[in-house]
């Protein structure tokens, strides 16, 4: 099956410009890590700074998908990508003029997370107003193609600008760069909303989008499928330096091997979906993988073995990307477009809150108990769990 969907002109406009921002932004995620740690040398400040960016959407994410429904897509993502443009170029101006402090970076990055809790539910609806619904879930799979590309990349760059001309040049890069994506948002057609925005109140609003979800078998079977993923699998994913430096022995390089797979692995699964368009298929693969990557992870947990290691996060990846990925297309395909912005907020609490958390839990309980049988708990739990918790149809 060809991609058809690159051919379509206003997507390939749209995945330009959020492939620039992004490659920006992974470079500016990276010198903000670099600069809480030069500013104190302290890994409790360089964790403070790194909740600060993601924190938000947990707490504020629900909220803004009410208003990404209540309010004009485009207009919302412009103006919040102005703002996003503003703090980066704030950055950019302190760390050249040599005024920033950590509390300063603090505040900022808690803005920077709030705006990117704004921007998320509008980016991901935004993606179903672009193409047309045959090409939905191409369109899904390849954004996260690029996401991920640009995740390994743009760090990479990120670390070449810092050692070439500062830390400031980051923050300019990635101020630069929302141009491409405001220029894309502007220019791209838009299919009409197929009905007006909701009139009520924010809470009335958000409490029938929550509502929508409960009463919606297909879409709260889905993200209780992603919830659980997210947590056991996703969550030990973000313990990868534990296992680099414990358990492997490979310190900082190896770090980077493993983390390469993972993002390789979920660039593959990525390519694989976007050729993969049966909407009715997709949750089954998903809850497969899923499955599939439960036993990887008791697998993972057990090998003391290098290259077995990197093999089986690189499936891990692909298995993780295959589940989340092909989730997202099930609920974009199976949402009614009044509720979009509110149910995507809610995937996006999942996708970018779950890990985060698993991820602080299974730290803590590896304090106590070896990080390979955690591993394996996980494992064990995300496939049995998986095995009773069977997607709904939409």
């Amino acid at each position: 099956m060809k991609l058809d969907v690159l051919r379509h002109r206003d997507f390939a406009w749209y995945i330009t410009g959020n492939a620039l921002s992004w490659l920006a932004m992974w470079m500016q995620r990276v010198a903000i890590g670099w600069l809480s740690w030069e500013l104190t040398h302290s890994p409790l400040w360089v964790g403070l700074i790194s909740m600060a960016q993601f924190a938000p959407t947990i707490l504020f994410g629900p909220m803004f998908g009410v208003l990404a429904d209540k309010l004009e897509r485009r207009r919302h993502a412009i103006t919040v990508s102005t703002i996003q443009m503003a703090l980066a170029a704030l950055l950019c101006l302190v760390s050249a003029l040599g005024w920033m402090r950590i509390e300063l970076l603090a505040v900022l990055c808690i803005g920077i997370g709030i705006t990117s809790s704004a921007y998320q539910p509008v980016r991901l609806a935004l993606v179903n107003d672009v193409v047309p619904r045959p090409m939905l879930a191409q369109a899904i799979a390849l954004n996260s193609v690029v996401f991920n590309t640009t995740r390994f990349i743009g760090p990479a760059l990120g670390g070449i600008a810092i050692a070439s001309f500062g830390v400031a040049s980051t923050f300019g890069i990635n101020a630069f760069a929302y141009l491409a994506l405001i220029w894309a948002v502007a220019t791209v057609n838009l299919r009409p909303r197929t009905s007006p925005p909701s009139e009520a109140s924010l809470l009335a609003d958000l409490r029938a989008g929550l509502q929508n979800v409960r009463e919606h078998a297909a879409i709260r079977s889905f993200i209780v499928i992603g919830l659980i993923t997210s947590f056991f699998a996703r969550g030990v994913l973000e313990l990868l330096p534990v296992f680099a430096d414990s358990v492997f022995g490979r310190g900082a390089g190896g770090l980077a091997m493993l983390t390469s797979c993972t993002g390789l692995g979920a660039v593959m699964s990525g390519l694989s979906l976007s050729r993969f368009s049966d909407p009715v298929r997709i949750p089954k693969l998903a809850r497969r993988s899923a499955i599939a990557t439960g036993v990887l992870l008791v697998a993972f947990g057990l090998t003391p073995h290098w290259w077995l290691g990197l093999a089986l996060v690189f499936a891990i990846g692909i298995g993780t990307s295959l589940t989340m990925v092909g989730l997202q297309v099930a609920i974009q395909s199976a949402v009614d477009d009044r509720f979009r912005g509110r149910v995507m907020s809610l995937w996006g609490v999942v996708a970018v809150g779950s890990p985060a958390l698993g991820g602080a839990i299974l730290g803590a309980l590896s304090q106590a108990v070896p990080i390979g049988w955690v591993t394996v708990a996980c494992g064990v739990l995300c496939a049995s769990f998986m095995w009773f918790v069977r997607p709904a149809r939409a």
